[in-house]
């Protein structure tokens, strides 16, 4: 049976929506381990980089010993994971910010059967709940001085649409409806055209956000696990069952 890793950020959030994306998508032929990192991306940039030669995986298996699954992962070794998935948050109001240090990132993780692949919620994993129109979610932003937890949370929630707050009543048909409105507004930040083609290569939209939106100090609001669907399973997963 293929194993999938799965890291995420955080322990509680992320994997509830996982949980509910899972559901919806996945069967059981595939085995998936799902760990968190409990800490952001800039971090995980800063231990990668305090050793050269340091292989993301084994690092990866120190993460969190304690966190369910943890045991699993440590007797494994990295040619009996077939791919790695990462979901990380951008958080722009982070200390250690840095657009470098995020594009950086993307590029190291930018194959799942050899490093891993990077997703990015922008700016944060409370943008899967951040929609309430899909038209309007097309020019969707929030402000910099938002993007801090604290005032995030709370903001995405009030502006959001109730369907989405509660990852366990997301069904399929919700779902694809996600799918469908991130990936217009992705390939409308990379090329104008906002249509529904998956999107591989992640780095492109991090570049869009820096360019575009950075620097008007807001962030175009855009969630991971929609587009990391559509990179799994190809325009397919749009199409509804009989």
């Amino acid at each position: 049976m293929e194993r999938t890793l799965f890291v995420f950020e955080g322990e509680r959030l992320e994997k509830l929506y996982f949980q509910s994306l899972e559901r919806a998508f996945f069967d059981g032929q595939q085995s998936r381990i799902l760990v968190s990192f409990k800490n952001d991306i800039y971090e995980l940039y800063k231990q990668l980089n305090a050793e050269d030669d340091l292989d993301p995986f084994d690092l990866i298996k120190e993460l969190n010993p304690l966190a369910k699954n943890m045991e699993l992962l440590t007797n494994l070794r990295r040619d009996q994971i077939s791919q790695i998935y990462l979901f990380f948050d951008m958080e722009p109001h982070d200390q250690q910010f840095d657009p470098q240090k995020l594009l950086d990132m993307l590029a190291l993780f930018d194959n799942e059967t050899e490093q891993g692949k990077l997703f990015i919620s922008y700016p944060m994993i409370e943008a899967i709940r951040d929609i309430n129109d899909h038209i309007e979610y097309l020019t969707r932003t929030a402000r910099l001085d938002d993007c801090a937890g604290k005032h995030y949370k709370p903001l995405s929630a009030e502006r959001g649409n109730p369907i989405y707050q509660d990852a366990r009543k997301i069904n399929k048909p919700v779902w694809q409806g996600l799918i469908s409105v991130n990936l217009q507004k992705a390939n409308y930040l990379i090329s104008g055209s906002n249509d529904q083609t998956p999107v591989i290569d992640q780095q492109l939209i991090a570049q869009a956000q820096l360019d575009q939106f950075v620097p008007r100090g807001e962030i175009s609001i855009l969630a991971a696990f929609p587009i990391f669907l559509a990179d799994y399973f190809g325009s397919k997963v749009l199409i509804s069952e009989e």
